[in-house]
């Protein structure tokens, strides 16, 4: 296992600072280190959009997929139709860690595919309105950086109770991604809070854990932090309808870490007249997708 060094910055402030909580630590530990994993944003190599129709995939710049170099010349026939997209290689590649194919035609909405060729690993992408063929390099030449992640000072000014009210009828609305990809969500209802004494509101979505997820914009926004937003998991609500908003947690969307990811961009009824300072701040590191652009 490779060892990594955690680094976290942190700016002096006279905001209402107590120790950092050891669980909000761990936290920060677990957020770093999901970054690395296999199913991490950091070892991404490419993000190839799809529609209906045939593509040739391979390093050789005539491809309509084009792969990093280390990859053959052509690759492989990519037919896709619909629903059903069919991989025609031109030498025996792994499926799903188990089986070697030279050929597997397969439903993406109904099954999740994964093959690989030495340490790239490549699946069809389904999320936020896109469709593509999405490329992991498991031995990206990054992954052995220091990666410095920049936080606010931990604050208990920014853990707040928050009211949760749920809509009668939920609302499906289309959202955007940072590609400019249109895909419609459910808001579920809609989340009252304070902050210094003014009211303030998030209508969030529901994340695949079941937590509220929200993509918001905040007066920091493109200056100390992200100017596309950052994003935030709430635990749902006790019996009492009530919420913690902790911002401490807001996070960095995978667009400033590379170019390859496909994140919701906030819609205007979550962006905030306030500053949150708290939680990370903006990203000025490597962009780990330089590698392959």
């Amino acid at each position: 296992m490779k060892f990594r060094v955690v680094v976290f910055l942190f700016i002096s402030s006279f905001a209402c600072e107590r120790p950092e909580p050891d669980e909000h630590i761990s936290w920060k530990k677990k957020r770093y280190d999901a970054l690395f994993a296999e199913d991490g944003y950091l070892n991404i190599a490419g993000l190839y959009p799809i529609q209906n129709g045939v593509y040739l995939m391979g390093s050789e710049e005539s491809n309509d997929i084009k792969l990093p170099d280390e990859l053959p010349n052509l690759l492989a026939k990519v037919i896709v139709k619909d629903s059903i997209i069919n991989f025609e290689f031109n030498l025996p590649v792994l499926l799903n860690d188990t089986l070697n194919v030279e050929s597997f035609s397969y439903n993406f909405y109904n099954v999740k595919n994964t093959f690989s060729l030495g340490s790239f690993v490549w699946f069809v992408h389904l999320d936020s309105g896109s469709k593509a063929i999405r490329i992991r390099n498991l031995n990206h030449p990054l992954l052995n950086s220091n990666l410095v992640i920049d936080f606010y000072p931990y604050s208990t000014d920014y853990v707040i109770q928050g009211r949760y009210e749920e809509y009668h009828e939920p609302k499906t609305l289309r959202f955007n991604n940072i590609l400019g990809d249109i895909y419609l969500d459910t808001i579920p209802g809609i989340i009252h809070f304070e902050i210094n004494g003014e009211d303030h509101s998030f209508e969030p979505t529901i994340s695949d854990s079941g937590n509220f997820f929200v993509a918001y914009e905040d007066l920091t926004s493109g200056n100390e932090t992200y100017g596309g937003g950052r994003y935030l998991y709430i635990l749902p609500e006790d019996k009492n309808n009530h919420v913690i908003i902790d911002f401490n947690k807001s996070l960095n969307p995978p667009c400033v870490f590379s170019i390859f990811t496909t994140c919701p961009v906030p819609r205007k009824e979550n962006k905030l007249s306030v500053k949150i300072n708290a939680g990370e701040k903006n990203y000025n590191g490597i962009l780990f997708s330089s590698v392959y652009q």
